[in-house]
């Protein structure tokens, strides 16, 4: 790594799964100014869409770029990420069907995040980490204005979220099923905005940029593998059924 210490960053991040609003903010410095200020309000319907569909967006250019990188992946952990890749794009058509707009278009990642496999694992957990939790913040936003198709669909996306955390941590040789709970840090989706506004703005320390999304052909290729990798496409989301 040439900008950004991994060992600073595991340990950063370690804070930043425990605590997500200070996490990154501590590791690399940036202001908020993609967060909605909510003051004690509900993020509205329109909000929590953009905010998800920017996050698949991210998990899918993060996913593709680690498939083509140099993590030096066992054929077992790069058809995790192939079937992790494939997950976050059906949620992120998913929720662009029901009207969601991306916030960002392009993402901005540390250096060296596809050559070292201690970084990788240590930045995809923050981000998962984080993603369960903005989930979990749409379930109860959901369930509480009894939007119960809506709720459901959110938790399928958390369970599918904390596989992939489970799955990045066993990649970084830590205890892949390290909790009875997965972690509420936020009540609002907009309240996770600051732990990952680097990767949407580059803000932090020792990122770089800007990676651009998957190309429809690169969804295509990655997705006719599906039945090669076991992977399941057709559990539909509460909300289509």
């Amino acid at each position: 790594m040439s900008q950004l210490s991994r060992r600073n960053f595991l340990k950063g991040s370690t804070i930043a799964a425990g605590s997500a609003l200070v996490g990154l903010n501590g590791l690399f410095g940036f202001s908020t100014v993609f967060a909605q200020d909510m003051a004690g309000g509900n993020d509205d319907v329109q909000t929590i869409l953009n905010l998800a569909a920017t996050a698949e967006l991210f998990a899918s250019t993060h996913y593709l770029a680690a498939i083509n990188g140099d993590l030096g992946l066992t054929d077992i952990q790069t058809n995790y990420l192939k079937a992790a890749f494939i997950a976050e794009r059906d949620h992120y058509d998913l929720l662009v069907s029901l009207g969601a707009e991306p916030v960002a278009s392009e993402f901005y990642v540390p250096d060296g995040l596809f050559s070292d496999v201690a970084l990788f694992s240590a930045t995809t957990e923050v981000a998962e980490t984080t993603f369960v939790s903005a989930y979990l913040a749409a379930t109860r936003i959901f369930a509480e204005g009894g939007q119960t198709p809506f709720a459901v669909t959110t938790a399928q996306i958390a369970g599918v979220e904390s596989e992939h955390r489970a799955l990045v941590r066993q990649i970084g040789m830590s205890l892949p099923n390290d909790r009875s709970y997965e972690e509420f840090q936020f009540l609002n989706v907009s309240d996770a905005v600051p732990v990952l506004q680097p990767f949407l703005d580059g803000s932090g320390e020792g990122f770089i940029g800007p990676v651009a999304p998957p190309t429809d052909d690169e969804v295509a290729a990655i997705r006719a593998e599906a039945g090669d990798l076991g992977y399941d496409s057709d559990i539909m989301p509460f909300a289509a059924m």
